[in-house]
């Protein structure tokens, strides 16, 4: 059975694959629905990007590289020429400590290396032959011509599957035929499309509090110091939670747009937990806060026209509608020069799936959550497991909890949550970067999962924020 991949016409220029890129063999011509895009060429290769995304570009020691997106380095400082930074000295050591959104690809005599930021935040898809990488699993299949897989209705339409809260895939699947998605810590070699492991690269060190804040408050300083060079207005959706509260203490200075929203029936609600937190932290820093109200469900209006279409290509169909709502009203709320920092990683740091023993497929499928027994969401795993190379010898001591929540859920989930905000405003994740991860994944556990760490780095940051309670 062949399922034909959704063909009506999108009406607004600029949100389908947004912000995107695409890659492909010199001799192969982009789809029509990238016109407009700027070609890049590298060793044998078009790299085709929104014109909207940073691209640089060096030749250093007989290998080209090409950088897409947004990078910094907040522990060695380095705020601009980060390609040229990262190819000069030994990428996989500079990858550890670089933060930001973004794509890398380096050219050799080999052929082209393709990397992602730590946590996979800009996603990366692939097809498994052809030579095809692109930033959407729907924009692969439309170069290749490949066709939603038989399984992915039923799947996505099961009563357990659209009862989540956080909707992705098992493993590497994307949705469609002989595509697949590149997650954290590995990178794709092409002309084989080969998958290699290159972190862990040393055993995880114990790290101490001091440590732990430390890296936290020099991360979250340098994220600013990013923003303010380079012009960027930073847009904050708040909580009552950890993460987006630390990122509004370091970035007070730089007036950030903040936004939060309400879901209701009618659609007229302002007030939740969230809202009223969000509230008084706009008022403690004297700025203003926009309420996003959202009829909950979806009206029917809202899911068939040409902004819906798009949300669905862009994140592959399986994201449901629960956060079309939001992505659509703030469109246009914000300029070319903004960025939206959601408050991502955090739980990456403190720690989110308990303990998982033993590399095993049914262990993870369990760990996921949905139709855990099928066959289908077991051989998932087995994939995931043969492909992202997790073996005893590579993982060395870091907990498998940690890595299946950073490089499956935020790698899977996290990444295609980004590519639908995009679709309104340019996004990067909070908090992003292996230095970072690593140093908290080293704490005490029992200091680790509390808020007492980047409590301490609000505090250093905004003294002010420092009473008001957390939703949880």
């Amino acid at each position: 059975m062949e399922i034909a991949i959704e063909a009506r016409e999108v009406d607004q220029p600029g949100i389908l694959y947004a912000r995107g890129f695409l890659l492909v063999p010199c001799d192969t011509s982009p789809p029509d629905s990238l016109r407009g895009w700027e070609k890049h060429p590298i060793s044998g290769y078009d790299v085709y990007v929104d014109p909207r995304v940073n691209v640089e570009k060096v030749a250093v020691g007989g290998r080209e590289a090409i950088l897409v997106g947004d990078a910094f380095d907040p522990y060695a400082g380095v705020y601009s020429g980060v390609c040229r930074y990262l190819v000069q000295g030994d990428v996989f050591e500079r990858l550890d400590t670089v933060a930001g959104r973004f794509v890398l690809l380096v050219a050799s005599a080999d052929g082209v290396d393709v990397f992602h930021d730590a946590m996979g935040s800009r996603s990366i898809y692939y097809a498994k032959k052809g030579g095809v990488v692109a930033s959407h699993a729907a924009l692969v299949a439309e170069v290749m011509g490949a066709e939603l897989r038989e399984w992915v209705i039923p799947y996505i339409t099961a009563k357990n599957y659209v009862r989540m809260d956080v909707k992705y895939l098992p493993g590497l699947d994307s949705p469609f035929e002989s595509v697949r998605q590149l997650t954290p810590n590995t990178y794709l070699s092409l002309p084989g499309m080969e998958v290699r492991r290159y972190w862990p690269r040393t055993e995880l060190e114990r790290a101490s509090r001091e440590e732990a804040v430390g890296s936290l408050v020099q991360y979250l300083g340098g994220l600013r110091i990013f923003l303010e060079g380079r012009g960027i207005k930073p847009v904050l959706g708040m909580s009552g939670g950890r993460d987006s509260r630390g990122l509004l203490s370091a970035l007070v200075p730089l007036q950030p747009s903040l936004f939060t929203f309400v879901r209701s029936k009618d659609g007229k609600s302002d007030r939740s937990t969230d809202s009223l937190i969000a509230a008084q932290l706009a008022s403690t820093t004297g700025l203003d806060l926009e309420i996003v109200k959202i009829p909950a469900p979806t009206p029917l209006n809202h899911l068939v026209d040409g902004f819906a279409v798009a949300y669905r290509r862009n994140t592959g169909y399986v994201r449901g509608s629960g956060t079309l709502g939001w992505v659509r009203k703030v469109q246009g709320r914000y300029g070319l020069d903004a960025r939206f920092i959601r408050g991502f990683g955090g739980e990456v740091m403190r720690g989110f799936y308990n303990r998982i023993d033993e590399i095993d497929a049914s262990a993870l499928a369990m760990k996921y959550g949905v139709n855990p027994d099928a066959l289908y969401t077991k051989r998932a795993f087995e994939e995931f497991i043969r492909v992202a190379g997790w073996t005893k010898e590579a993982l060395m001591n870091y907990a498998l909890n940690d890595l299946f929540y950073w490089e499956h859920r935020m790698g899977v989930w996290g990444a295609s949550s980004l590519a639908e905000s995009d679709m309104s405003v340019a996004t990067i994740p909070g908090y992003n970067s292996r230095k970072l991860f690593s140093t908290f994944m080293g704490l005490p556990s029992e200091l680790r999962a509390t808020s007492e760490l980047f409590d301490e780095a609000v505090r250093l940051f905004s003294p002010c924020l420092a009473g008001i309670p957390y939703e949880s």
